[in-house]
């Protein structure tokens, strides 16, 4: 049935691109031939445009089929068309590309050929890395949100070992926004949708001087919530969840005082409050146990929904998300008698507070309040490099520096149904033989801190890299990368909270005692309060690249490539303890440390396109081999990494872009890319590396995955024109879950975006209509254990309670805007 329902959403776009061609095509009948004649001329001018597109993915300008490197080049018109503003749009016109978010959207992660870094532990380093106009971001939900006018944004694909500041081990997303216009313009649109979708932004551009020019660039946004909520007894009072609003404003100036030399300043600052993000349950323990008796007599919200996609979510308090984020830039271009000097010197703070109900029912169990559970990242970036040619070499050096701080506070705050909760598992499991109110003290109390921890992270990386190009013969070239990097770092973990009854339990129970796990979870452990640690962890690596390219003739050109890329070892920010059969049970782990990720990649490819540079086909195979790959897995009561020793990803992939010179007006663009990334065989023993691992596909790794957009532009009505996308991504069945529990699967899906544009030349004014999710796909975007919710605390048995954090359902709307 699904297979049916996919092929007749993929049909339904087809059919739809070819609509709107056909009615284009009528229009056109109408126009004269002086008309059809220009707009002949027009495609000459786009298929020349397409022919020229520049990358600069060896951090020097090239054309994008002179690069031995897999890149999706997306276009700032592109990227309009598809209705791409964030990281998570980019999926909808990358093959290849998973991006998806968890309990935040700070959790942000993105996935290359099914590589990536689970996001809920911001120890952990990105595998794919985002740079924006040449600063590295901290992580990947640190990363852009709506930046203006972009340029283009490049997705290069595997690892990245030698440039783009951070050495990245599954690839890079290299942002490139416009730079200020020596001619004034300006630009006002307002947008307003379904589900309470307001937008309005302002843009302008222009000269200041004979020298210096400048761009200002401000937005507001805000929409209601895509879910609804069950509040039992509360105290929470909002209905809704998944609403959000934020301003965001950028500026620059750009000064050339010699046409040597190009200063350019950059500022920006977000603001940002959501409530988000709620699970839906996708399995629930039948009995549920204490929830039952908590959750009656409420607003249902006793009463789970079968179908996670009714949207209906449970919590009893806030969960409030504020963000604040700002940064300032340098980038210095010199062209002096040694080669191009160019310097990236930034400083960027990002602070995101996070209120979550953490039990995610609406029983008053546990959460966290925006106020005392916060992340916060200030990074300073400072880049140098050097570059030049010769007849037979391009040649570039360079030097890194990169200070991190990242601040940690966890705050997990009991409600106040914990104790009847606690107390009723506990008599449950013991036959009624054991009471809380036994314990000394007065623990597990309404408004009583579980953890109060705090970790203080600081990181420095140091690096120096080269990047060659010789050019052998007319026909081979040679490009050699090497990258020599440090990385230090120090942790310091505070850890405190109330009393709990570990320690009890060990004393009655003995560490193998029948109630000893579910009293030594790790926020009631006691022997965590007033506990402190100082851990320190150095790593070097050697990264870099070997690459040939030979020209077969003036339109084929064929590689071969070798790279090792290296992602940097860290801690894991979360309470960690020893288990029963340890020497020293339900202790305090204070080693929290995991090694570095490496990858040696190696890649075969083709770029060709043809005689009228109307069709360019670009194609490779890929096998990469990780070792120590970071596994980052939520066990249901706390986050745990571990390194998995191998991960095998191979396959194919092919991009295409098209203009058919027999249908003027019509753009092609997409790709497939075919992954088996899967871990390779090894010795799995406990819950957080199941024995289903090994020799498994790893999650968010579909097989098969493919976009396609389709832009079509005609006359309309009179002297006004119109313009049509259609921007679709298709991916087979993956596993949404560390852990691979069967449940966790998404099937196969297609995601379909349509936009229709009207313009004039004549007029300023332009209006857009356009569909996100047009077709309604109801997909997870990742499922996770829900913690809580069955009949045992330690929720170690996979499948006993299962939450989901869902796709945003079809949205649309219409956008006004005027250009002078």
């Amino acid at each position: 049935m699904y297979y049916f329902n996919a092929v007749s959403k993929t049909t339904v776009s087809v059919s739809l691109a070819v609509l709107l061609f056909a009615a284009g095509a009528h229009a056109q009948v109408e126009v004269d031939e002086q008309g059809a004649a220009a707009s002949a001329a027009e495609n000459v001018e786009a298929t020349r445009r397409l022919g020229a597109i520049t990358v600069t993915a060896q951090k020097r300008e090239q054309s994008l089929q002179d690069v031995p490197i897999v890149v999706t080049a997306l276009s700032g018109e592109l990227l309009s068309d598809a209705g791409v503003q964030d990281i998570k749009d980019l999926t909808v016109v990358t093959p290849g590309l998973l991006v998806t978010s968890s309990s935040k959207q700070a959790n942000t992660t993105a996935r290359i050929r099914g590589i990536g870094t689970v996001g809920d532990n911001p120890g952990l380093e990105s595998s794919v890395g985002v740079v924006i106009d040449g600063v590295p971001r901290a992580r990947n939900g640190v990363s852009f949100g709506d930046l203006g006018e972009i340029e283009r944004i490049e997705v290069l694909k595997g690892p990245q070992g030698t440039l783009f500041g951070k050495s990245t081990s599954a690839g890079v997303i290299n942002v490139i926004t416009k730079k200020p216009s020596d001619e004034l313009e300006s630009i006002f649109e307002v947008g307003i949708g379904n589900e309470g979708f307001l937008r309005t932004s302002a843009e302008v551009t222009g000269p200041l001087s004979k020298t210096v020019s400048g761009r200002l660039f401000g937005v507001y946004e805000e929409r209601g919530g895509l879910l609804d909520v069950k509040t039992g007894n509360g105290p929470r009072t909002e209905d809704e969840t998944s609403q959000y609003d934020f301003y965001s404003v950028r500026g620059q100036l750009r000064f050339e005082p010699s046409s040597d030399l190009e200063i350019l300043l950059s500022a920006d600052y977000t603001d940002r409050e959501e409530d988000c993000c709620m699970g839906d349950y996708i399995a629930v323990d039948p009995a549920r146990g204490p929830l039952i008796t908590l959750l009656a007599g409420g607003d249902g919200a006793s009463a789970f929904p079968i179908d996670p996609f009714d949207r209906v979510a449970f919590a009893n308090r806030d969960a409030t998300q504020t963000t604040e984020d700002w940064g300032v830039s340098a980038n210095i271009e010199w062209q002096s008698g040694l080669g191009e000097l160019t310097s990236i010197t930034s400083y960027r703070d990002w602070e995101n507070g996070s209120g979550q109900d953490t039990d995610f029912s609406a029983a008053d169990l546990w959460y966290r309040d925006d106020e005392t559970s916060r992340d916060a990242f200030a990074t300073f970036s400072q880049e140098l490099r050097l570059a030049g040619a010769t007849d037979n070499v391009d040649w570039q050096v360079g030097v890194f520096y990169a200070n991190e701080t990242l601040d940690r506070t966890d705050f997990i705050t009991y409600g106040n149904d914990y104790f009847f909760y606690f107390q009723q598992l506990l008599l449950g499991a013991s036959g009624g033989a054991f009471d809380l109110s036994s314990l000394p003290g007065n623990i597990y109390t309404g408004e009583a801190n579980a953890t109060a921890d705090v970790y203080e992270q600081t990181a420095d990386t140091y690096a120096i890299f080269t990047n060659n190009t010789f050019s052998l013969s007319d026909q081979f070239d040679l490009t050699v990368g090497l990258r020599y990097t440090i990385d230090e770092k120090t942790l310091e973990s505070n850890f405190n909270g109330e009393a709990g009854s570990c320690t009890t339990a060990l004393a009655v129970f003995g560490p193998t005692g029948g109630l000893t796990p579910t009293l030594c979870l790790p926020w009631t452990n006691d022997n965590f309060v007033g506990v402190s640690a100082t851990q320190d962890r150095s790593d070097e690596d050697l990264s870099g690249t070997v690459k040939g390219a030979y020209r077969v003739s003036e339109n084929l050109m064929s590689y071969a490539s070798y790279s090792r890329g290296y992602k940097a070892g860290g801690f894991n920010l979360d309470r960690s303890q020893f288990g029963p059969s340890d020497p020293t049970p339900f202790q305090p782990n204070l080693d929290t440390r995991f090694d570095p990720e490496t990858v040696d990649a190696y890649e075969v490819g083709f770029k060709t396109n043809n005689a009228a540079n109307s069709l360019f086909f670009n194609g490779a195979i890929f096998y990469q081999e990780y070792s120590d790959f970071q596994l980052n897995t939520f066990t249901g009561t706390s986050f745990i990494v571990t390194s998995v020793p191998g991960v095998i990803s191979k396959g194919a992939e092919f991009d295409v872009r098209y203009l058919p010179e027999q249908l003027e007006g019509l753009t092609l663009q997409g790709g497939l890319v075919y992954a088996e990334t899967q871990y390779d065989d090894f010795e799995a023993v406990d819950f957080f590396a199941p024995p289903r691992l090994p020799g498994s596909t790893i999650s968010f790794a579909p097989r098969w995955s493919g976009t396609l957009a389709a832009t079509y532009e005609t006359s309309f009505i009179s002297d006004w024109d119109a313009r049509f996308n259609v921007s679709s991504r298709f991916t087979s069945k993956y596993n949404t879950g560390s852990n691979l529990d069967p449940l966790k699967e998404v099937e196969e899906l297609v995601v379909v975006n349509a936009r229709m544009s009207f313009y004039s030349d004549n007029s300023p004014f332009e209006l857009e209509l356009w569909a996100q999710n047009l077709f309604d796909e109801d997909y997870y975007e990742l499922a996770f254990d829900t913690p809580l919710q069955g009949t045992a605390a330690t929720q170690t048995a996979p499948g006993t309670a299962v939450g989901a954090f869902l796709s945003p359902p079809l949205t649309f709307g219409a956008t006004a805007r005027v250009r002078f």
